[in-house]
């Protein structure tokens, strides 16, 4: 049903249309009437008809005055059909510029306003079609682009064979066109784990379009199941530092989002900052390299390569995709689960040529995590000879219980540096802080980027080693110094509260006081 506005000066003119004419009969309805054209555009300003029939000679806003202010600032598109008394061809001229559909001279009998009202459903369902058809052209053509934007970003991920070293001309108009960030001085991918069920969830949708869509430094897509987020800055590499904090910032409240939604804090990995789209493959693969360490610590959710000691870097991308899972649980996992994922090479093989394949698999798969350590594969069985070790195992069961003992040994080796690692980190955390208390600017940021791992990965790492936070820690440390100050010096408390590194002695006597559970001065007193 087509809607009509009538616009006449005349009350029965109007009355007399508006009831004679079968209008349901071609498909309208009267919603509404004004006697002149200042009058119909109030309406106008409420509601848009899908046609107007109106007079031209009106008091206060004639009918020629309405029409272009309708075309002007209503509507260029609304059906417009004149009833006018008047047979001037400047009217009809007027009419024709202003893109009037019909100028119809009165009186106007009920088989004209037929004719009137069915060629003017034709035109209005003409003009529906034709609008659905583009909508559709429109919405196949955006559903075309995703795809070939989707292809192309996956292709910049994980490139194909054979790829050209160097971008052609058409590279270049793909990068403009589906990701023009990809071409900015210093790029980054982050990787965001979903839940196979959240893919497709409304909150997903939600939280791309509210936190993702709307930042133009930001390309995100969908690949292997989770989401991927390429980060892009006009920064030089020389800013490296102050880009990586714009993504753990950001990447920090996307996740504040995400437990929003969804009660709980989802895997996020960040590859290492690149200055060239062509290296976005390693970055990618790094990002995954920084997920896999999420699964050994389950209080930390947001973790950078860059926050990995480089011992537990492990570079063996080579070994390729079907040993991907045997590298995991060697480096990471539990001794069963290391057990399991060796048990799963030796599985169903029965030739001896598929069990000596599968033994040099395992070999050069435990081979490069030693040396990535360190370390030697033949040094792993201590006093048994590993040549002699190989020239027994000409079984299956031999095969396999030789390569799970050797498994366990890396998988032993590569906990005892992941705790070692740990342990020089957070001394090494001791001893800046240790040094640096005094300064009142000192703070999380400032000892992460001395450490070089981000803020988040810092601030867990340490709390779960030492059982306090960075804050708690570093506060009982400038304590703890105070304390001795007011022992042994005559040092005004404002002195004190300087030389520890509080900017305000009010703050530093309530810290104090909280703390200790007397003011600075009866400490002293008491001390003394």
């Amino acid at each position: 049903m087509y809607s009509i506005l009538l616009v006449d000066d005349e009350d029965e003119v109007r009355r007399s249309i508006r009831e004679c004419t079968p209008w349901e009969e071609y498909g309208f309805s009267v919603i509404g009437e004004a006697s002149n054209g200042r009058e119909a555009l109030d309406f106008l300003d409420d509601t848009m008809p899908d046609v107007i029939i109106t007079d031209i000679r009106m008091p206060y806003l004639d009918g020629i005055g309405f029409i272009e202010e309708v075309r002007k600032n209503r509507s260029e598109s609304v059906e417009v059909i004149i009833l006018s008394g008047y047979d001037e061809f400047t009217f009809a001229q007027t009419a024709m510029r202003l893109n009037v559909a019909e100028y119809v001279l009165k009186p106007v009998s009920i088989s004209s306003m037929k004719d009137v009202l069915r060629r003017a459903k034709a035109r209005l369902d003409d003009d529906k079609a034709k609008a659905s058809e583009i909508m559709k052209l429109e919405s196949v053509y955006q559903d075309a682009m995703e795809i070939y934007r989707e292809r192309y970003l996956i292709s910049l991920m994980v490139p194909p064979p054979f790829q050209r070293k160097a971008d052609s001309p058409s590279d270049e108009d793909k990068a403009s066109e589906y990701a023009p960030g990809v071409n900015r001085p210093m790029l980054a991918v982050a990787i965001i784990d979903l839940p196979q069920e959240t893919l497709s969830s409304v909150a997903v949708d939600e939280i791309r379009s509210e936190s993702l869509d709307t930042e133009d430094w930001i390309i995100p897509f969908i690949y292997e199941h989770q989401l991927v987020l390429i980060f892009t800055s006009e920064m030089e590499a020389a800013f490296s530092s102050l880009f990586s904090k714009q993504i753990f910032r950001f990447l920090s409240l996307l996740q504040s989002r995400i437990i929003h939604y969804f009660s709980k804090p989802f895997s996020i990995g960040v590859g290492e900052i690149i200055t060239d789209k062509r290296h976005l493959p390693e970055s990618y693969r790094s990002a995954l390299e920084a997920l896999n360490y999420l699964q050994l610590d389950p209080d930390q959710h947001i973790i950078g390569i860059g926050d990995v000691e480089a011992t537990e870097r492990d570079v063996s991308d080579s070994l390729g995709d079907n040993r991907t899972e045997l590298v995991l649980q060697i480096k990471f996992g539990t001794p069963e689960s290391t057990e399991k994922a060796i048990h799963s090479f030796f599985q169903g093989l029965t030739e001896t040529p598929n069990i000596q394949n599968a033994m040099v698999n395992v070999l050069s798969v435990i081979s490069g995590i030693c040396e990535s350590y360190g370390r030697n594969i033949a040094t792993l069985l201590d006093d048994e000879d590993l040549f002699i070790a190989l020239s027994h195992a000409n079984s299956l069961s031999r095969a396999e219980r030789l390569m799970t003992k050797l498994a366990l040994k890396a998988n032993g080796m590569a906990s005892g540096v992941r705790e070692n690692s740990r342990i020089q980190f957070v001394e090494k955390a001791k001893r800046i802080i240790g040094e640096r208390y005094a300064d009142p600017v000192f703070g999380l940021d400032q000892i992460a980027e001395e450490i070089s791992v981000s803020p988040a990965y810092f601030s867990t790492t340490f709390k779960k080693e030492t059982g306090v936070s960075f804050v708690q820690y570093l506060t009982s440390a400038r304590l703890e110094k105070a304390k001795e100050l007011l022992k042994n010096t005559d040092a005004k408390t404002y002195e004190i509260a300087e030389r520890t590194g509080f900017s305000e002695p009010n703050y530093f006597s309530f810290i104090f006081r909280k703390n200790i559970g007397l003011s600075p001065s009866q400490y002293r007193t008491k001390m003394r």
